[in-house]
């Protein structure tokens, strides 16, 4: 029997990119604790049918501990664009500005140059990515922001289970002092 290739041959990252397509039998063991619960929380909500979850499902008081980290992009297919919808007071304080509702490729074009390539792979397939590494910052940012590598998720939303209207990620500090590996919380049954 012929196996399909991996998600990583079929998209692979470019030399130096630092993320990777989550693949479903993932356990996300040596993640930030909060990224993996994000995780398992996406994974629940997505339909057994495999329809992706939009919005609403995720507005959840379970992630309450996550807002300050949390981040949303609204997706814009035709140029591929992407809308800041909401961000939480630590990843802004990480990334060293407000961003309101501004467009992310105005916002922080180094940064832009650096995730577009993730960004559209998320949103054009529907399939979360994960990275840990340095956090792209823009040349007006002062030196005390993203001084640790970074650990990020980000997750498709479609509200109509299928095409992806929004990206909800999540951005972390990596500590590789902080030893994270712990029992993985149930995935989705």
């Amino acid at each position: 029997m012929i196996q399909p290739p991996s998600y990583s041959a079929i998209f692979p990252a470019a030399s130096g990119e630092h993320w990777h397509i989550v693949r479903a039998a993932e356990s996300g063991e040596d993640w930030h604790p909060q990224a993996r619960q994000l995780l398992f929380h996406w994974m629940r909500a997505c339909g057994s049918d495999g329809q992706l979850p939009g919005r609403t499902t995720i507005n959840h008081p379970g992630l309450d501990n996550l807002l300050p980290s949390l981040w949303m992009l609204d997706v814009e297919r035709t140029p591929w664009r992407f809308r800041y919808r909401m961000a939480g007071a630590e990843f802004t304080a990480a990334i060293g500005r407000e961003v309101g509702t501004g467009w992310y490729d105005e916002l922080r074009p180094l940064a832009w140059i650096a995730n577009r390539r993730r960004l559209i792979t998320t949103a054009r397939n529907g399939l979360p990515t994960w990275s840990r590494g340095p956090l792209p910052l823009e040349a007006d940012v002062p030196a005390s922001c993203g001084e640790c590598d970074v650990e990020n998720l980000i997750l498709p939303l479609a509200c109509d289970g299928v095409t992806v209207d929004s990206l909800l990620g999540i951005t972390v500090p990596y500590k590789p002092d902080q030893a994270w590996r712990t029992a993985a919380p149930q995935a989705a049954q």
